[in-house]
């Protein structure tokens, strides 16, 4: 046992410096989720929620530990129920106390005795969107299979076309779903070893470049920050957002060495996961106008071509599905358009103004108002090309507007503005603004995750 304990740290102390926070930073907080889900699924065994929708009054129910699911309308004889879970088989009602199977929606104790509530218009899936995917049998994984993991696994299994808007979804995460697919024998838990993969690798990648650009300490506080993100746990789910990071920090690493074939690759590799990627051919043309020479290089505009490829590739995979026209100019199943970028702030701005936001709304907006301070006040403390790659990042989240929800989301894809974590980790530099920061994000993360885990949107 000690021979084994000192080859093991034998091996750690070898290991480079950015490996070692990457592996440390992902075990840790893998084993935060994890106890965190334990709790949730012991406290919480039964998702309950009583609220309106198109009109009726519903009572939506999810049993966390086998993802049994019912929707039932809460109203009887004119009275309109509100309910609360008992244990994972039963629910009270709060007006008459009468006790309730969950399974059957049937009063078996109270003044409601023998009543059953009617199911309601609203259809189960249009509350839990498994999208034809079959729910995960383990509870400790089948948490994480929400929302769009299950779009990605629904077109690794069937393809493209199995469900109206799946077209929304570029097509390099669910064809690497796919690959696995045959060695795992479940496109979710291919998706979540796609993820966990990814994440382990962007958290080294995310250090060597905050190491690039100043002190360790600022590296690394930087990269704790971005792994302690309130929606950091995205990462640990069947998400493209992992996958995406990995492809754009190797572009920029074959970038600064001159790589072109390379970065042009990668960059191709960025937009077939996530549109989002085409944010990188700035940075790339950047590199032209600050080196002349590189017009002469064959292997730059190789690269650039390849690069350029990515977009036209998707769009005619897009205009197989879409005929009414392959560029989403409007998006009528979204409720969404494109608009100018100042727009879609001044919409969010007027949804709080007008006391009808939720509080992801004002979180959205928070994030967004944040994250343009961070551009800002980082601008002369992170290399060019990098506050390039966030500027047009966010252009590209504030040209959409959705019509349900202002920025929509913006509190996830702030992920992929990885530079202005570097910038977050030199304002942490303050002990009074690091203990805000931290405690803020672990705080947020624990809410954020708890709601994801049991069909809240907090995206």
């Amino acid at each position: 046992m000690a021979h084994f304990k000192n080859n093991v740290v034998h091996y750690w102390e070898r290991l480079d410096k950015s490996w070692q926070f990457a592996i440390s930073a992902f075990l840790i907080a893998r084993l935060f989720y994890l106890i965190w889900l334990w709790i949730i699924l012991t406290m919480q065994p039964v998702a309950l929620q009583n609220f309106e929708l198109s009109g009726e009054p519903i009572l939506s129910i999810f049993k966390l530990e086998d993802s049994e699911a019912h929707i039932y309308l809460r109203q009887l004889n004119g009275q309109i129920l509100t309910f609360q879970s008992v244990d994972s088989q039963h629910m009270i009602d709060q007006q008459t106390g009468s006790v309730w199977e969950i399974a059957s929606g049937t009063s078996i104790r109270g003044p409601y005795q023998g009543n059953i509530l009617l199911p309601a218009k609203t259809k189960v899936s249009s509350i839990f969107p498994y999208f034809g995917a079959k729910p995960f049998s383990s509870p400790l994984l089948a948490l994480w299979q929400r929302f769009d993991a299950n779009w990605y696994i629904s077109i690794a299994e069937r393809r493209y076309g199995s469900i109206p808007g799946d077209d929304h979804f570029p097509p390099l995460y669910p064809l690497l779903i796919r690959i696995l697919l045959p060695a795992v024998k479940n496109a979710f838990l291919a998706g979540l070893l796609i993820s966990h993969l990814a994440t382990l690798i962007a958290l080294k990648l995310l250090y060597d470049v905050f190491s690039q650009w100043g002190e360790k300490s600022s590296a690394r506080q930087g990269a704790i920050f971005f792994a302690i993100y309130p929606t950091f746990f995205f990462f640990f789910s069947a998400y493209s957002e992992p996958v995406f990071l990995v492809f754009t920090l190797l572009a920029f690493q074959a970038m600064h060495k001159r790589q072109w074939t390379w970065a042009g690759l990668w960059v191709f590799c960025a937009i077939l996961t996530r549109l989002q990627g085409v944010a990188l051919f700035v940075p790339m043309l950047y590199w032209a106008w600050k080196d002349r020479s590189l017009l002469r290089r064959l292997s730059y505009w190789f690269g650039l071509l390849v690069a350029g490829c990515s977009g036209f590739f998707y769009l005619y995979l897009r205009s197989l599905q879409v005929p009414s026209g392959a560029i989403p100019l409007t998006e009528a199943e979204w409720h969404a358009r494109l608009v100018l970028p100042w727009e879609t702030y001044w919409y969010a701005v007027k949804t709080l103004a007008s006391g009808n936001a939720t509080f992801i709304d004002a979180l959205n907006w928070g994030v967004m108002t944040l994250f343009i301070v961070l551009l800002v006040w980082g601008w002369k403390r992170i290399p060019i090309e990098y506050n390039l790659y966030t500027a047009v990042s966010m252009l590209i989240i504030l040209v959409r507007i959705v019509e349900t929800q202002p920025l929509i989301s913006a509190s996830r894809y702030s992920l992929l503005l990885f530079p202005s974590f570097y910038a977050l980790g030199l304002a942490g530099e303050n002990p009074w603004r690091r203990r805000v920061i931290v405690y803020g994000s672990v705080l947020l993360n624990l809410y954020l995750s708890g709601q994801f885990f049991i069909w809240g949107w907090v995206a």
